[in-house]
């Protein structure tokens, strides 16, 4: 997403007060005079010898960028309807802009009728331009005579163009690299690369303020009299010397949402969305900005069809408000938003919405009361303490996608299959319970489930995808749903997967992606408030703190009531134990502790984690990111990659690096000690550590990057050595198990599963994907492993102490030079006390004393007898008690 804008650097030296120019109004402004040194040039680096005449009807997308070395690296991502999309580069230029000239037919067969999408970005990386699709349809354009058709585009614009002139204001407005934006209550800000010689300033259509300058770079104009208002939008125009025509430019007004006036004039802490009651339904949705919002009613959630229509009225905080009388249950609606940015108005889905018709184009009216499951007041969630949850992550696909899932062929993939029970799979003259009954053999008390909310996917066509791709937040994905075009069925089937877990003492944790959105540019938080919902950089592109495109403001008032109601409704409605927040280092640690105390509110035991890390660099000052250096100030749960890297190196680390389990040459002591200190519920960051239990969530692995097989085998274990391969991988995670704090396992890791080395399965498919029962049947003797160490994490109340509890329960010692590990543990709820050894491949030989000990579990199954010198293995733990 991030713009390439060659910027110049811009000495800010106030010189001058300048007054203003002639206009037909009191002044308003005071004008400041700035001095910058002029932009650079650009080098042409493309062929310029474009054919004159296609063959067939052909494409120029004509892509204009402020830096013409860009288009060696810069192409499109394009695709007709229905096909699949590729990367077409940047194959000519000329000496307007690069130009991607292609036959029409190369998109697909159908690209001609039915158009194509087009989204700028890198070739040899998902970095977009503008977040948002742009949409060509070849009957809105003119073939020439040489069998071109033509379309311009320019870089962070998101409009279509069908001339160069009409694009001309956007190229300028770069090649003079204009900026535009308040920068308090009473300020305007305009700097360019170039010198001014005129500007004027509108709001609206209005000309309030010209002035006439001397060879300025930046001008700041001071508000007076006049107060902003936000239903209209600030322009600026802008005569640079030596220029024909003046350039055009928006005014950036989101300096003001952060404002105490702002915020004072326009937060509103009341219900939004639509309000369900039998004899009517209040819709509320806030929109400051917006002069006219159209409510619209349909009886489809997706078939074509004229709505009913209201004029919503706008009150006080910019809430738009209209009351239907009547029951409008399962009734589907949208609105219709006008404001100066979109004022031909923009048809969007609430944000508020609780469910919605197919692909979430329309937003549904529920009465919640009819979606319950019989027996569904009865269900509540299980009372845990956090430190003594195993927490099983999984994609709701996985579980039932393979063939080796033999149950009811309607519900693979979907919620329903997770909870089928008597599934089973036979391989030779071994069977194995399968799906929900697996689950629950293996004993776990938490399910995560990657994203289960509304996404940016094609509910009827489906295509794996983990759910990355936020589209309706309180809405459910219909994918799953037996139904994805009744907004009913996803609700009322996905409560009768939480009934059903929390019959086996299983509590469902949702994984929450509210640091993006799939596609920002004309997302519904964009056309009602544009610039409020979203970070921007100092060029005016979104900010791409997340990865994907764009982040959220979750510091911003609207957003954080936004993030705050929506988990509350989740916890409240469908009765969750918990939520994990993905890329949490993008929110601001206010915001996630005002969540969790809220959350606390509806349920003293949930569970709230977060990946405490960015995906890129967030524009939100660091000493308010949820990340680990702020790991302290925050009251949730984080991930403890220091444990995890110490153990196996995984994450972003390089596949061939080594870590505590997967190393057979030495001992690294600094990941000794970082292993000893996440054993203890600890996050080692040195100065920085977290030392609480209730924060620290210990693991190795999870649905991003490799499988524990396909780690291990990527540091170069070959695949034949299957019974190192199966004892490291059992290691790790025997660690893990007997930790402090909350632990967290893959699905599938309790019998090896393998993405066939696929470390980053997305949108691999369903194949690479699917939990294979077949695995089960082979490495057994691992899953048997695996229920004893969550029956033992579970059980042992050593395992689940308070920070302060941990010196006199839990005793940490290094054997053998760091190669091996011992534990004392004591369970004052069973009244025992439990010694654990680790030793990992370095191991040379070690004895321990198990004198008085019965054995609880031996991971390489010995059978040796407990002794004062009992012979500890490589790659061995033993659990013993007495």
């Amino acid at each position: 997403m991030k713009r390439k804008i060659l910027l110049a650097v811009l000495v800010l030296t106030l010189v001058l007060s300048i007054t203003l120019a002639a206009c037909d109004k009191t002044p308003e402004f005071e004008f400041d005079k700035f001095e910058a040194p002029p932009a650079g040039s650009n080098a042409i680096v493309l062929s310029t010898d474009i054919p004159e005449k296609a063959s067939e009807p052909s494409i120029q997308i004509h892509y204009y960028r402020t830096d013409s070395s860009d288009y060696k690296t810069w192409g499109f991502w394009i695709w007709a309807d229905g096909e699949d999309g590729d990367v077409y580069a940047l194959n000519y230029q000329d000496e307007n802009s690069g130009i991607a000239l292609y036959p029409v037919s190369d998109f697909g067969k159908g690209a001609l009728s039915s158009g194509i999408g087009v989204i700028p970005r890198l070739q040899a990386d998902w970095v977009k331009d503008v977040d948002a699709d742009r949409k060509v349809d070849f009957a809105d354009l003119q073939m020439d005579e040489n069998n071109y058709y033509h379309i311009y585009l320019a870089q962070g614009d998101k409009t279509v163009y069908k001339s160069l002139d009409a694009m001309k204001d956007s190229i300028l407005a770069m090649k003079y690299s204009v900026t535009a934006r308040f920068t308090s209550e009473s300020q305007i800000s305009v700097k360019t690369g170039e010198a001014i010689t005129n500007l004027k300033v509108f709001e609206g259509t209005d000309l309030i303020a010209e002035t006439s300058v001397d060879s300025t770079n930046s001008v700041r104009f001071n508000f007076k009299k006049r107060e902003v208002n936000l239903s209209k939008d600030y322009q600026v125009e802008v005569q640079f010397k030596g220029a024909d025509a003046p350039v055009k430019k928006v005014v950036d007004i989101s300096a003001l949402y952060t404002t105490n006036a702002y915020n004072s004039k326009y937060y509103y802490d009341g219900e939004l969305g639509a309000i369900y009651a039998s004899n009517a339904t209040t819709f509320r949705v806030w929109s400051p900005v917006s002069t006219k919002i159209m409510l619209n009613v349909y009886n489809s959630g997706h078939l074509t069809e004229t709505p009913t229509s209201y004029e919503m009225s706008k009150g006080d905080k910019g809430v738009f408000e209209y009351t239907v009388d009547g029951d409008l249950a399962e009734k589907y609606y949208t609105y219709t938003v006008y404001n100066e940015y979109y004022p031909s108005g923009a048809e969007i889905v609430d944000p508020y919405a609780k469910s919605a018709g197919l692909n979430g184009v329309r937003g549904q009216i529920v009465n919640f009361a009819d979606t319950n499951p019989e027996g569904w007041e009865n269900v509540t969630p299980k009372s845990y303490d956090r430190k003594e949850l195993v927490v099983w992550e999984t994609h709701v696909a996985d579980v039932t996608s393979s063939a080796t899932w033999t149950g009811t062929e309607a519900n693979r993939k979907k919620f329903l299959g997770m909870v089928e029970q008597g599934t089973t799979y036979t391989l030779g003259s071994k069977t194995v319970k399968t799906g929900f009954d697996h689950i629950k053999e293996l004993g776990v008390n938490a399910v995560q489930l990657v994203p289960i909310f509304d996404q940016a996917n094609d509910e009827v066509n489906t295509k794996f995808n983990w759910g990355y791709n936020p589209l309706n937040y309180n809405v459910l994905e219909g994918a799953y749903s037996s139904d994805a075009t009744n907004g009913y069925a996803r609700i009322r089937e996905f409560k009768q997967v939480v009934q059903a877990f929390n019959a086996a003492d299983i509590n469902i944790i949702m994984d929450v992606v509210y640091n993006h959105v799939s596609a920002a540019s004309g997302s519904n938080f964009d056309v009602l408030m544009p610039g409020y919902y979203f970070r921007y950089t100092s060029d005016g592109s979104f900010s791409n703190g997340s990865g994907c495109g764009n982040e959220t403001a979750s510091e911003r008032n609207m957003f954080r009531k936004f993030m705050i109601d929506s988990v509350c409704f989740w916890a409240k409605e469908y009765k969750l134990g918990g939520f994990r927040f993905d890329l949490m280092g993008v929110h601001d640690v206010e915001t996630m502790n005002q969540l969790n105390a809220e959350l606390k509110k509806i349920n003293p035991d949930i569970v709230v984690y977060g990946e405490p890390w960015e995906g890129g660099s967030a524009a939100l000052p660091e000493d308010q990111q949820a990340d680990q250096k702020n790991g302290n100030k925050l009251q949730v749960g984080q991930f403890n990659d220091q444990m995890r890297d110490a153990l196996i190196k995984g994450g972003m680390n390089s596949a061939e690096q080594t870590g505590w389990v997967t190393e057979v040459g030495g001992v690294d002591k600094n990941g000794v000690d970082k292993i000893i200190s996440g054993l203890k519920g600890m996050v080692d960051l040195g100065d920085n550590t977290i030392a609480d239990p209730n924060r620290v969530l210990n693991y190795v692995t999870c649905h991003d990057n490799y499988t524990l097989y396909d780690r291990i085998v990527a540091t170069g274990v070959d695949e034949s050595e299957w019974r190192i391969i199966q004892n490291m991988a059992v290691l790790a995670n025997a660690v893990v198990l007997t930790s402090n704090g909350t632990t967290f396992v893959l699905a599938g890791e309790e019998f090896l599963r393998t993405k066939g080395g696929d470390h980053n399965s997305y949108e691999s498919g369903y194949a690479v994907n699917e939990l294979d029962y077949a695995l089960k049947v082979r490495n057994y003797d691992v899953f048997e492993i695996y229920q004893k160490l969550v029956a033992f994490k579970i059980s042992c109340s050593g395992l689940h102490l308070e920070q302060d509890q941990i010196e006199a329960n839990y005793k940490v010692e290094k054997l053998a030079n760091g190669s091996a590990i011992q534990i004392t543990v004591k369970d004052a709820a069973n009244n025992r006390t439990y010694k654990i050894v680790h030793a990992n491949g370095s191991l040379d030989s070690l004895d321990v004393d198990f004198s008085g000990h019965t054995l609880y579990l031996d991971t390489l199954n010995t059978n040796s007898e407990l002794t004062a010198s009992t012979s500890i293995m490589p790659y061995q733990t033993i659990i013993a008690y007495k």
